[in-house]
C-alpha cells in the first residue's frame, strides 16, 4: 500500500490545480500516506532507511524549525494586506499556512524515497508515474490549445497574452514548462537510459513533453534543459558538447518566445517607473515577476537577516516604504522567483541553507551516474528558476535520485565491492531488473 501511495503522490504532483476545497490532492495523498506510515507499529518507534535518505531527515526538521521560527519572528512586522482576501491569506494564518504547505511537501520526498529503497522495481513504477503525470499534462495542454482555435476555451490554457500559453493542470504556462522539464528527464531516463520503454513510446512521448514546452512559452523551463544538459556533459568531462546541446535546444528558445520575452523583461525594467504609472491596472506589469524583481531587494536590503516571514511578501510588498512611490495592488500576489524570491521572505542566512538542502542530493551523486547527477541537479535548478518551496514536484524528484543512489550504492557495495565497474560500463541494478521483468 505504501508503495501504490508513493506512486500516486509522484502522479498527483502534477495537477496541482485538482484540488479539494483548498488542498492539493497530492497533499492530501502525502498526508493519508504520513498518517498510514506512522499507523505501522514498526515505524511508530523509530525510522529506519538507507543512510542516503535519513541522513537529510535531520537538516530538513532543522529547515522547518528555522522557517517556523522565522515565521514567529514576523508577527513585529506591519502588514499590508491586499483588500478582499480570505482568512487563510491574512496574518498571521498565511505564514503559518505556508509552512505547513511547505513540511508537506518536503515530506513527500522521504516517502517516495523510503518507498523504493533498494528495489530497482518500484524505482521504475514510481518514475513511470511520474513520467505518465507529464504525458497526461502535455496532451491536455495541447488538446486544450487546439480547441481554443476552434472556439472552444477549456482550462489546460491561459489567455493572458496574444496567443494562448498551454498550462495543462497548472496555473500558468511557466510553472507547467518547469515541470515538463523534468517530465522530459524522466521520459529520456526511463527510454534511453534504462530501456524501461519502446524506442517508439519514448520518442513519441518526448515529442508530446517537447511541445507543449513550446506551447507553454516557459522560458525558464528552455534554461532548465540547457542547464541540465550542461551539467551533464560537464560532469561527464564532454564540455565541447555544450555547444552541440545549445544548438539543439535553440530551435525550442526560438519557439517558445524566449528571446522576445527575455527583451520584454529586460525593455519593460528599464522604463519600469514610467510605465507603472501609466499601466497601473496592468496584472502583468504591477504583479509577478518584473514587480517583484524591483521590490525584493528593497525587502532584502530592510530584513536582511530574519526576512519578512514565508508566505508573507504578498502582505508587505504593498509597504510605502518598500513601493516609495510605486502604485499598491489588490490581489493576491506572489513573487514567482523561487530561491531569489525566498531571500526576502526567509532572509539572506536561511535562504543559503535551504539552498543547500536543495543541493544535498547533488552533491551525493557528483560521482555517480550520469542520469542520477541530472535527476539530483533538476529540483536545485526548478527551484532556482521559481519553483516555490511549497511545490511537492521538485522534492519528489529529489526522493526519486536519493532512492536511486541508494540503490546504486547498494549494488556497487554487494557484487563490485573487488572489481570496479570499468569506465564505459552501462550494466546496472535499474538495467538487470529491466531484463528479469522482460522475461516474464
Amino acid at each position: 500500500m505504501f508503495l501504490g501511495l508513493a506512486a500516486l503522490i509522484a502522479f498527483l504532483s502534477g495537477f496541482t490545480d485538482v484540488r479539494l476545497g483548498d488542498i492539493q490532492s497530492v497533499e492530501f495523498a502525502i498526508v493519508v500516506a504520513l498518517a498510514l506510515s506512522f499507523l505501522q507499529p514498526q515505524q511508530q518507534a523509530r525510522i529506519e532507511g538507507p543512510g542516503v535518505i535519513i541522513g537529510l531527515l535531520p537538516r530538513v526538521f532543522l529547515m522547518l524549525a528555522l522557517i517556523a521560527c522565522g515565521a514567529f519572528f514576523s508577527l513585529r512586522l506591519n502588514f499590508y494586506p491586499p483588500s478582499d482576501i480570505g482568512l487563510l491569506k491574512r496574518p498571521p494564518y498565511a505564514t503559518i499556512a505556508r509552512l505547513i504547505e511547505v513540511a508537506i511537501s518536503v515530506c513527500s520526498l522521504f516517502v517516495v524515497a523510503l518507498a523504493v529503497r533498494h528495489d530497482p522495481r518500484k524505482f521504475k513504477l514510481i518514475l513511470a508515474a511520474f513520467g505518465w503525470a507529464a504525458i497526461v499534462n502535455a496532451l491536455w495542454g495541447i488538446f486544450c490549445f487546439g480547441m481554443h482555435f476552434a472556439g472552444l476555451d477549456l482550462s489546460g490554457i491561459t489567455l493572458s497574452s496574444r496567443i494562448p500559453r498551454v498550462s495543462g493542470f497548472f496555473n500558468e504556462g511557466g510553472p507547467l514548462g518547469v515541470y515538463l522539464a523534468g517530465g522530459a528527464l524522466v521520459q529520456y531516463i526511463r527510454g534511453s537510459i534504462l530501456h524501461y520503454i519502446s524506442r517508439r513510446s519514448y520518442w513519441t512521448s518526448m515529442a508530446v513533453i517537447l511541445l507543449a514546452i513550446v506551447g507553454s512559452q516557459s522560458k525558464a523551463a528552455v534554461l532548465v534543459i540547457l542547464l541540465l544538459a550542461s551539467l551533464g556533459f560537464l560532469q561527464q568531462r564532454r564540455a565541447s558538447l555544450i555547444f552541440v546541446a545549445v544548438s539543439l535546444i535553440l530551435p525550442i528558445a526560438i519557439a517558445s518566445n524566449l528571446v522576445e520575452g527575455i527583451n520584454g523583461y529586460y525593455s519593460n525594467l528599464i522604463n519600469f517607473r514610467t510605465e507603472a504609472y501609466e499601466r497601473s491596472t496592468d496584472g502583468n506589469l504591477v504583479n509577478g515577476r518584473l514587480m517583484a524583481s524591483v521590490l525584493l531587494p528593497r525587502i532584502v536590503e530592510a530584513h536582511p537577516v530574519l526576512g519578512v516571514g514565508i508566505g508573507n511578501y504578498s502582505l508587505v510588498r504593498n509597504d510605502p516604504d518598500i513601493l516609495l512611490g510605486l502604485p499598491r495592488t489588490e490581489v493576491w500576489d506572489l513573487h514567482g522567483l523561487g530561491l531569489l524570491g525566498y531571500l526576502a521572505e526567509l532572509g539572506i542566512p536561511m535562504t543559503l541553507f535551504v539552498l543547500y538542502i536543495y543541493a544535498y542530493p547533488l552533491l551525493l551523486a557528483l560521482r555517480s551516474r550520469g542520469w542520477i547527477f541530472l535527476l539530483s541537479a533538476y529540483p536545485l535548478l526548478a527551484a532556482l528558476f521559481g519553483v516555490q518551496l511549497n511545490f511537492a514536484y521538485p522534492w519528489i524528484v529529489m526522493g526519486m535520485a536519493l532512492g536511486a543512489l541508494s540503490i546504486e550504492r547498494q549494488y556497487r557495495s554487494t557484487t563490485t565491492a573487488l572489481a570496479p565497474l570499468p569506465r564505459g560500463y552501462v550494466s546496472s541494478p535499474f538495467q538487470t531488473a529491466a531484463r528479469k521483468i522482460s522475461r516474464r
